[in-house]
């Protein structure tokens, strides 16, 4: 019978102490992966390829403090940050939020516009408290708000002019 007991005890599984070994080390290389992942990302972004630091420092390098798009500079779009105001409607309280993105003409100096901004937006949020749902809920009233935009934006400047004003979030709630 001491034989059978010396066999049994032969094929028995392993212990316990095998498979924490084995999770312990499933677990360092998961860890070494994901911190070599976050380090590439990490260079990639300071870099100016992603969307990280680079992007910050294209921003502030252009004097936008954050307003100014990446690259703002080469591509001539100008990004304010978002508006969130009051529309003037009877039927209760609806607000706008908009964020716009300006398109100026090769003449125009993005650091006169980053210098302009605390008029531009006080400006701007005046004209756009002043709208109803009724004003800008159809395609034409968001065509007119865009051309008065671009209007009120242009009395500010003095070397080149804003051609256009794109939407690029528009929500009425």
């Amino acid at each position: 019978m001491a034989e059978v007991e010396k066999k049994e005890e032969a094929t028995a599984p392993p212990k316990k102490g095998k498979g924490l070994l084995i999770a312990i080390i499933a677990v360092a290389v998961i860890g070494m992966g994901v911190g070599a992942y976050l380090l590439l990302g990490g260079k990639k972004a300071s870099t100016g390829e992603g969307h990280g630091a680079g992007a910050e420092a294209s921003a502030t390098e252009s004097g936008g403090h954050g307003e100014a798009a990446s690259g703002a500079k080469n591509s001539g779009i100008f990004n304010l940050e978002p508006f969130i105001v009051n529309l003037q409607d009877n039927s209760g309280t609806r607000y706008l939020k908009l964020t716009v993105n300006l398109e100026l003409t090769d003449g125009a100096n993005p650091a006169e516009l980053t210098a302009q901004t605390t008029q531009v937006r006080d400006s701007l949020i005046i004209l756009l408290s002043s709208k109803s749902y009724a004003d800008i809920g159809t395609v034409e009233g968001k065509y007119l708000m865009r051309d008065e935009i671009v209007a009120r934006i242009n009395q500010f400047l003095t070397k080149g002019k804003v051609k256009t004003a794109y939407f690029t979030e528009f929500v009425i709630q």
